[in-house]
């Protein structure tokens, strides 16, 4: 039986804005900085490194993290995973969304990157975000930002 895909969500908030990027490989397609969580890294670390590899940057203080949230790969997600892998690893991913605040220069962002994974980046409302975020990522993204509001006390 398939299970989640343990993975971080980066929320980095400057000026009560989120960070986005969009992906390199679709097209308006926008989302937070994400990834896997390696052997032997806790949330915190996972979203450190990722931010790093994705952004460059490391101007980030840590503010908070969520739970843990699943969300199922769509079947044309899935299709493209079967493609790209040769068999479907993960039912899904099992995401935690952690909150850093931005303290750097914009200089210290770049994607350019050995595999880069955005193609552009900037930074939006929180009720934005979650207009544009992709269907299937949408609930956990919303429930996520629920939790960081009302338990950790974040302002978006």
């Amino acid at each position: 039986m398939l299970s989640y895909r343990k993975c971080v969500a980066i929320i980095l908030i400057k000026d009560r804005k989120v960070f986005v990027g969009q992906r390199g490989d679709m097209q308006n397609a926008w989302q937070l900085p994400q990834g896997g969580v390696e052997k032997g890294e806790d949330a915190v670390q996972a979203a450190k490194r990722e931010l790093f590899e994705e952004t460059n940057i490391q101007s980030a203080e840590f503010l908070g993290m969520s739970h843990a949230y699943n969300y199922d790969f769509p079947k044309h997600i899935q299709q493209v995973l079967l493609r790209k892998y040769g068999k479907l690893n993960y039912l899904g991913q099992s995401v935690t969304f952690v909150a850093f605040s931005f303290y750097g220069d914009e200089a210290e962002i770049n994607l350019q990157k050995p595999f880069q994974e955005f193609s552009d980046w900037k930074w939006i409302s929180i009720e934005e975000l979650l207009r544009i975020i992709v269907y299937f990522k949408k609930a956990p993204y919303e429930e996520a930002i629920k939790e960081l509001r009302e338990k950790k006390k974040i302002l978006f």
